[in-house]
């Protein structure tokens, strides 16, 4: 076995050589060419069950260097988007135990399938259009059944604005901040008068000062490709506010009253609309980091947050995983940090975020921290795990879907620098989880449009089971 291992770091030393003469980033496109295609190109799994855990890391190793394009990475199987020829370049570096599928067997008929026609929607254009084409006072709205350009997103967030802003509720948009291109980093407010239900003040709670803000903050978007994470996050807060409108004082106000929800449907909007216009599988930011090797190598924001941010041995910038050159290299990871760390511009109320959900897909699971290592345990992780349990019983009654809770680095196989380990290892942000959603690999990121409502669902269900557990802990009397 050592000797396997011996022979394999060999191999993998000459192919680095190779590579690093013209490396060069997986059909990547420019600016001036027309959307990538991935025809021929398939997705494998790769079975790691029984491969011995010291050349695991090998099997990464071969991964990285041949620039495959990871879709997801588990302790015991990885998920790769490559050609024909690819593949078995990789094959020579694979133990004899690897077992590998076939798992998706057509990426660009999936791409066809869920990538939708430029300027279909009615929200292009004149705004009245878009209310009248995708009417706010129903969750049967057709927007919740297709995906959607960065300015059909903020269109319909901004008309969800206007449609609920009064009465008690009170819905207002911020920025963020500014993304490498120059695009607003756009998000979304809402809560509901407090007065209403006769809340009891808490004791830390000044009434000359005014009352103390919890925040649940839902974020979404940090990799280009995963498109229903943004239109999970609409639905979310779509569905709170129509319940809170319907009964004043049903589930849904009393949380409404007690939290200001706060949705970020993209901090990557740069990538967001690079991966509808050009490169529907693009997964960084679009930031210039100074490559030669890659016209723009950009940034894999959920590792570039600054928590046990530590460079990586062997990813090039060219590498969908490339972390950056140092923690919040990306600005759009700086912004978002900074937001969560002292809120919106000209915010004067005291607040505290008391959850922070980063969505992503895919895989099912719903982690809380840490990331980085098993080795560091967080102080909660009992209430932590706790809570998780429930939500995933709860996303389980909507449509039968199972999903997994736990510690993420058990469930995963991710980088330093994740976004819920600096939420909850800095900014003391207690209920910090990581949720990837639909599915487990039968389409991966190219979830078909029919699947968005019932993903976005079971997630707002999850997440309503999440603040309630949230207010009877930490408000409740």
């Amino acid at each position: 076995m050592v000797l396997r291992a011996a022979l394999l770091s060999l191999s993998l030393l000459s192919l680095a050589s190779a590579l690093a003469v013209n490396q060069q980033p997986l059909a990547a496109p420019t600016s001036h060419v027309s959307p990538e295609r991935y025809d021929g190109q398939q997705v494998y799994r790769l079975n790691l069950t029984s491969v011995d855990a010291s050349l695991r890391e090998e099997v990464r190793r071969a991964i990285d260097l041949l620039d495959l394009d990871v879709w997801r990475s588990t302790h015991s199987s990885i998920d790769v988007r490559a050609s024909p020829s690819s593949i078995a370049s990789l094959e020579r570096f694979l133990p004899g135990s690897t077992d590998m599928q076939v798992w998706i067997s057509d990426v660009q008929s999936l791409v066809d399938a869920a990538t939708p026609s430029l300027h279909q929607s009615p929200l292009v254009g004149d705004v009245d259009v878009g209310i009248q084409g995708f009417p706010m006072d129903s969750l049967d709205t057709p927007f919740h059944d297709a995906y959607h350009s960065l300015e059909e997103l903020y269109a319909f967030a901004d008309q969800m604005a206007v449609r609920f802003d009064g009465d008690g509720i009170k819905v207002e948009s911020f920025s963020v901040g500014q993304s490498f291109e120059g695009r607003e980093i756009r998000g979304w407010k809402a809560s509901m008068d407090s007065q209403v239900l006769g809340r009891r003040q808490d004791e830390d709670e000044d009434p000359e000062e005014g009352q103390l803000v919890r925040e649940f903050v839902i974020q979404s978007g940090q990799h280009a490709r995963e498109w229903v994470g943004p239109a999970t996050a609409l639905y979310f807060i779509h569905s709170l506010l129509l319940s809170a409108e319907q009964d004043p004082t049903g589930p849904g106000a009393v949380l409404l009253k007690s939290f200001t929800f706060t949705i970020v449907p993209t901090i990557n909007p740069d990538g967001y609309a690079y991966s509808h216009d050009k490169s529907r599988m693009w997964r960084k930011n679009r930031q210039e980091v100074g490559s030669r090797s890659c016209a723009v190598a950009g940034i894999d924001l959920n590792s570039n947050w600054g928590y046990k941010w530590r460079a990586p041995r062997s990813t090039t910038p060219c590498s969908d995983s490339y972390p950056g050159d140092h923690a919040f290299e990306a600005v759009e990871t700086r912004a978002m940090a900074d937001y969560l760390a002292n809120g919106s511009t000209g915010s004067t109320t005291e607040r505290k975020v008391r959850a922070f959900i980063d969505l992503h897909s895919y895989g099912q699971l719903f982690m809380f921290p840490y990331a980085h290592s098993c080795a560091d345990i967080p102080p909660d992780a009992e209430m932590l795990m706790e809570a998780g349990l429930g939500v995933i019983k709860s996303i389980r009654t909507v449509h039968g879907e199972t999903y997994q809770s736990g510690q993420a680095c058990d469930l995963t196989f991710r980088a330093p620098g994740d976004a819920i380990d600096y939420t909850y290892g800095v900014t003391d942000i207690r209920w910090s989880y990581s949720a990837e959603l639909r599915d487990t690999g039968t389409y991966g990121f190219l979830l078909p449009p029919s699947l968005i409502r019932p993903a976005a669902e079971e997630t707002t269900a999850g997440l309503m089971y999440l603040a309630r557990f949230i207010y009877n802990a930490e408000i409740a009397e």
